[in-house]
């Protein structure tokens, strides 16, 4: 399924929806299993969008990757081991990566084609049935 031209506020509805039902654990482990291959651009968007959940929680991203036991730079080199760390310390804060993929999606639509396939599929059947 496209997702170019579904509009902007579905979209976002349906993610709602769609993480609201879903388990945390399930969550992290499309991104543990597909982060370290995405691209570039990508990863960047997610990272920030992790970032800025943490942010909305009152956290600082420097507080953020040192809770997680890293470093911010690390983060931006994409360092497996620092970007495990980010999601692990991610998933040990209940709904943060449910938030971080909704900020995600909300801020780079365009990106979204290279989400974990698990997490695209799902999508793809939750606006199907909305739109049928």
């Amino acid at each position: 399924m496209s997702f170019g031209n579904v509009p902007p506020e579905m979209l976002a509805g349906a993610v709602e929806k769609l993480l609201a039902k879903m388990d945390e654990t399930d969550l992290a482990a499309f991104y543990e299993r597909e982060l370290s291959a995405m691209p570039p651009e990508v990863v960047h968007a997610f990272v920030e969008a992790v970032l800025q959940a943490f942010h909305e929680r009152g956290e600082s991203s420097e507080d953020a990757v040192e809770d997680a036991g890293t470093t911010l730079d690390a983060v931006e080199r994409r360092e497996s081991t620092a970007l495990g760390a980010l999601l692990v310390y991610a998933r040990g804060n209940p709904d943060l990566l449910k938030e971080a993929t909704t900020i995600f999606i909300e801020h780079r639509p365009d990106l979204i084609a290279a989400l974990p396939g698990a997490l695209r599929r799902a999508l793809a059947e939750r606006l199907a049935r909305t739109l049928s």
